[in-house]
């Protein structure tokens, strides 16, 4: 059988295909705690926290991770990746991106960085994809209890694939190519990220970056 090539960008309400972006205002601010999904109908919602591909849990506002059903690879990943190279070089591509555009870059910062990798660790040993960890909790929730405090706004794109040489430039591609993800990535209210990725033993990657900004 020839080898098959999964590549999943977005996890829209009509094709359960793709990445996810997603932003969050503090909790502290006055007014409802909305979530901002890439969907085709760009819902923006208050009480919709992870809209689903479900129109049921769409309308009702629940939501529940979406778990990554791939074949168990016969050949296992026999290349050692070095994922903290794979990390900070799509950072330089994104903060290059920015730079072409006239923003200014993102600065790395440690404590974002360990959110997003903890996330990109818990999709691979889990194999699920969605903003919403097997915990029920959220890219803020996961900020607030890693210590990450005194913050106005915080977003998250995250991405999958799978079979490809180039796995960076297709998480890249995959979100440049996806407006609500470029205006994560594009927003120049963001001023700290940081990428975390991890690797599954099948070669599957995870990507997840978190977008911060400060009060």
């Amino acid at each position: 059988m020839n080898k098959r090539l999964f590549l999943i960008l977005g996890l829209l309400a009509i094709l359960a295909i793709g990445s996810l972006a997603q932003t969050f205002p503090s909790q502290n601010q006055s007014g409802p705690n909305l979530s901002i999904r890439n969907t085709a109908l760009e819902l923006d919602m208050a009480g919709i926290l992870e809209a689903d591909d479900d129109d049921d849990e769409i309308a009702s506002g629940k939501s529940r991770p979406r778990v990554v059903k791939v074949r168990e690879s016969k050949v296992k990943s026999s290349v050692l990746v070095n994922v903290g190279l794979v990390e900070r070089t799509a950072f330089e591509i994104l903060n290059q991106k920015r730079l072409e555009r006239g923003l200014q870059p993102l600065v790395w910062n440690t404590d974002l960085f360990n959110v997003a990798r903890g996330h990109s660790q818990n999709m691979s040993e889990f194999q699920f994809f969605a903003h919403r960890g097997l915990d029920g909790k959220m890219v803020s929730d996961r900020a607030d209890d890693s210590g990450l405090g005194n913050w106005r706004a915080i977003g998250e794109n995250i991405a999958f694939n799978r079979g490809y040489q180039d796995p960076i430039a297709k998480a890249v591609e995959g979100w440049l190519d996806s407006p609500t993800h470029m205006r994560n990535l594009l927003d120049d209210k963001w001023k700290e990220s940081a990428i975390g990725v991890a690797v599954a033993a099948d070669g599957s990657y995870y990507f997840t970056q978190v977008f911060l900004v400060r009060k």
